[in-house]
């Protein structure tokens, strides 16, 4: 008996998200291979973000549906982890370092229970793959971007989670974080875990990732990295402007300094009034 394809990790089915009824997604179908690292990539305007707040819920879609390991996302909220971007935290909020790893935690533990030993252990060893264990007492607040980011990774290794959402982690950290963000991604992946990432940087893909998901409201390509991220389908996600492609670093040349999509909005005009 022939076995069909592995179930995905998540599935999305004619999903379409507005705004102020301007559609930000407009009918997207799309499958995540679980145990995967896979990015999102497209232009400024191009709903990653809106994509990955669907999926965990976090806005109303006008249509379509989102399954997560087979299920609707009430039934699997606790397998499901989020990185924010660190632009949308408050980080001014009195915590330290230790107890926001420990709140990675709480979903194994539960309402009633308090971390004890081996939550704390976990969460100091995490710090330490991290290289932020000197800083377990310290103030979340006190840290510099890339500190507190790597912070957020540790929490992420805690959870028991099976698929993790990142929204643009690698955005605004120095060189040691980028390279403790690829770390964690491999970490993670070595578990089975499947991460999904908002990423800007075109020319790092084929390194860091194995699928690759383009989107420009709708959805471009998505697939396996050798296969999708393409010279002509990046010309199509981008509208004909990629910056490295202009300089001459194709897909798969070596990475070197960062590029982001153009801040011109080249997306396609999807019917108006999308809301049902």
């Amino acid at each position: 008996m022939t076995q069909g394809p592995p179930e995905p990790a998540i599935e999305v089915n004619d999903l379409t998200v507005a705004y102020r009824e301007q559609p930000v997604l407009w009918d997207v179908d799309l499958r995540i291979r679980a145990g995967a690292l896979t990015a999102i990539v497209g232009p400024n305007g191009a709903g990653k973000t809106t994509l990955v707040r669907a999926i965990l819920g976090l806005v109303a879609p006008a249509a379509g549906q989102v399954r997560i390991l087979g299920q609707p996302l009430a039934r699997v909220r606790g397998e499901v982890a989020y990185v924010p971007q660190r632009g949308t935290v408050d980080w001014d909020f009195p915590t330290s370092v230790l107890d926001v790893v420990l709140m990675g935690t709480y979903g194994r533990l539960g309402w009633f229970r308090r971390p004890g030993r081996r939550e704390r252990e976990d969460a100091r060893s995490a710090l330490e793959k991290v290289d932020m264990e000197a800083f377990a007492d310290r103030q979340i607040r006190q840290l510099s971007g890339g500190q507190q980011q790597r912070v957020f990774l540790a929490r992420a290794l805690v959870q028991d989670a099976r698929i993790h959402l990142m929204d643009e982690p690698f955005q605004g950290v120095d060189a040691r974080t980028e390279r403790a963000i690829v770390d964690v991604l491999s970490e993670l992946r070595s578990r089975g875990d499947t991460v999904v990432a908002v990423h800007h940087a075109l020319q790092t893909v084929p390194e860091y990732f194995d699928d690759v998901v383009l989107l420009n409201v709708r959805r471009v390509a998505s697939g396996p990295v050798p296969e999708v991220f393409t010279e002509e389908n990046l010309r199509v996600t981008y509208g004909g402007r990629v910056p490295f492609l202009a300089r001459g670093e194709g897909p798969g040349a070596p990475a070197s300094e960062s590029a982001s999509g153009p801040a011109l909005d080249p997306r396609p005009d999807p019917p108006t009034g999308a809301r049902e």
